[in-house]
């Protein structure tokens, strides 16, 4: 049994050493790249995408809609917060109404309230009831949508966050949890038969110290 049981330890020692290389190449490096953060300003940079969005819900959860005001300008909604010019989104229940630009005021609506704006997108007044009549919600424009979907989503999140949370493995959701535990578990067992393989080894066979 002892003379079959090395060899097998032997097969599946370097199995788990192929697959746990993976889990250490990957840690290694965004573990670096942790270290790094200061010199190389990774806290200070982002990244943004589909990929960085979903992994941090930064998804809409509905499409966006829009009112145009003009040719240049369009009054937006996405997921209750409307977007006017580049002023901070002001929240409002959807659906979005009505939308009417004058010469000082932008006034906004849903079925029951009003919000009245500068031409920046500045709140000024939030009112109770409609008592206006505006343009209505029209098809947006590919590059209106991307555009706003992406400022929704923000600048994107900071490089070293990300690391960190790769190198965690909160990175991957759930799934990053099982990630993690199961590298645990295969950096255990290849210490523990590597460790075993040189206790049985011949003493003839084992490197000799100083």
């Amino acid at each position: 049994m002892k003379n079959n049981l090395l060899p097998l330890l032997k097969r599946w020692h370097r199995r788990i050493g192929i697959i746990s290389a993976l889990f250490v190449i990957l840690l290694s490096v965004t573990g670096l790249f942790l270290l790094l953060t200061a010199p190389l300003g990774l806290d200070q940079k982002t990244w943004h995408g589909t990929l960085i969005s979903r992994a941090y819900n930064q998804s809409p959860k509905s499409p966006p809609t829009g009112i145009p005001l003009d040719e240049s300008q369009w009054v937006l909604m996405i997921d209750g917060l409307v977007y006017v010019g580049d002023a901070a989104p002001i929240p409002l229940t959807p659906p979005l109404l009505l939308a009417k630009k004058d010469r000082r005021f932008i006034s906004i609506a849903n079925a029951d309230e009003t919000l009245l704006t500068l031409h920046d997108g500045t709140l000024v007044e939030r009112m109770p009831g409609v008592d206006f009549t505006g343009a209505h919600p029209a098809p947006l424009p590919k590059a209106i949508e991307k555009r706003i979907i992406r400022r929704y989503q923000g600048r994107g999140m900071p490089v070293s966050r990300i690391l960190l949370d790769i190198h965690t493995g909160r990175f991957f959701g759930k799934i990053g949890a099982w990630l993690m535990a199961m590298a645990s578990i295969l950096f255990l067992l290849l210490s523990l038969s590597g460790l075993y393989m040189w206790v049985r080894k011949p003493k003839g066979q084992r490197p000799k110290s100083g």
